[in-house]
């Protein structure tokens, strides 16, 4: 018997996996469902030149590993805001826009000694402030246990100790099992890389970006994650950066509703035909 925690993943995977076989330009995976090449994995209109080196200098070695999966949350990112690095300017999220730059794997330092930087799937900079995006796929259907190494609490003695953030560390130390879909502590880890050194005294928003099935309702998972994130969102109210979290259909909508530029809807109808799949 399948397990309740197995079902939505191996639903999901197997649906994205289908999808990308009727969709992809080069169709072709092996039987963990990866491509030989990066480039296999990208939608029409997005091109590997456009973020190569973005991800080549991140710390995961995403376009040897993970990035090849059809399921990729970071090929899921790419796809979804390449077209954006070049263009940096047409690039908009409800309540803000008018970016200059675009980046993919973007390493935000903490100030901690020898803790890896934080490494943002995206990362959108402008005058009216930035947008840090952490891009999930099917991560949300995998339990997540909360862990911190002893040098968050030990080292950030700065403004950040006194943030509703370090709160929820606090809290997710004592009760690392507080939540069971969402990786509050990756997020949480985000928001101090975020907070220290050159975007201190900057509007920042950390915008949780993660994708569901067009059918979310056929698992409970789906409503579970989004009780988590929304009970989450609560607890880091009060300094530090704005968190705001929506998934990549709901992104993908408002789009639609403000077409500009004149290739946005025909970007967002290829992803929609990549990624809007039921499972």
């Amino acid at each position: 018997m399948t397990s309740p925690t197995r079902a939505p993943l191996s639903a999901c995977r197997s649906a994205l996996i289908g999808s990308f076989l009727k969709s992809a330009l080069q169709p072709g995976l092996d039987e963990k469902g990866y491509v030989s090449e990066a480039g296999q994995n990208l939608i029409e209109g997005v091109r590997l030149d456009d973020f190569e080196s973005d991800l080549r200098q991140g710390d995961g070695n995403e376009l040897e590993g993970k990035f090849r999966a059809a399921h990729s949350s970071s090929a899921l990112a790419v796809n979804t805001f390449a077209p954006f690095k070049a263009n940096a300017t047409a690039l908009r999220f409800p309540g803000i826009g008018g970016f200059a730059s675009v980046h993919f794997e973007r390493k935000c330092p903490h100030g901690l000694v020898g803790r890896r930087s934080p490494n943002l799937d995206v990362l959108a900079d402008g005058p009216n402030g930035v947008v840090a995006v952490e891009s999930k796929c099917l991560e949300i259907l995998t339990p997540h246990k909360a862990k911190f190494a002893p040098a968050y609490e030990d080292e950030i003695k700065d403004e950040r100790r006194r943030t509703a953030w370090f709160r929820e560390m606090t809290r997710l130390v004592e009760k690392p099992h507080t939540y069971r879909w969402l990786d509050a502590a990756q997020l949480v880890k985000h928001a101090f890389g975020l907070a220290y050194g050159e975007f201190v005294n900057r509007r920042v928003t950390l915008l949780y970006l993660y994708w569901e099935p067009s059918n979310p309702e056929a698992y409970p998972t789906f409503a579970e994650h989004r009780a988590e994130v929304t009970r989450f969102a609560a607890s880091i109210i009060g300094g530090g950066p704005e968190f705001v979290a929506m998934s990549y259909p709901e992104l993908w909508r408002w789009w639609e509703a403000h077409p500009e530029p004149e290739w946005l809807p025909t970007h967002v109808g290829r992803l929609r035909a990549r990624y809007g799949v039921a499972a």
